[in-house]
């Protein structure tokens, strides 16, 4: 069962990025889940760029602590669903999807109004660990 969320509303403007993984970090270090910091914090600026770039509008991030690890779910008023691109390896953009199927340990999105609810969960720092090789981002196929 999920646990009660820790929800932020944030107005569409760049910032929203910076305030999003701050509450997210602040959240997560509060329940003493520092190892999960780091892929949560990457997952949740990677959807709410998104959300800001595509969406342009009001976005909620909600934090949610469950008996086995953490779900954020992210909110805007685009009813645009994310959908993987291909790209080539000289891209910039285009990789969100991806870095959520590697980093995370589930995903999804789902249609809520007339926006949508992006929300990933994460478990173990291990899933984060195994994206990376060797040879850097390979290993998540990026």
């Amino acid at each position: 069962m999920i646990g009660s969320a820790e929800i932020l509303s944030l107005p569409p403007r760049l910032e929203a990025a910076t305030q999003a993984r701050r509450h997210v970090r602040q959240q997560l270090v509060a329940w003493e889940l520092d190892d999960l910091v780091d892929p949560v914090v990457l997952l949740t600026s990677e959807v709410v760029t998104n959300a800001l770039l595509h969406a342009g509008t009001v976005i909620t991030v909600a934090v949610r602590r469950d008996g086995q690890g953490v779900r954020v779910e992210v909110g805007d008023g685009s009813g645009a669903q994310p959908v993987q691109r291909r790209r080539s390896t000289t891209a910039t953009t285009g990789r969100g999807v991806q870095l959520l199927e590697s980093v995370s340990d589930g995903w999804g999105s789902t249609a809520v109004g007339e926006g949508k609810l992006v929300w990933f969960r994460v478990v173990s720092a291990q899933t984060w660990a195994s994206s990376f090789s060797v040879d850097g981002w390979a290993g998540a196929g990026l």
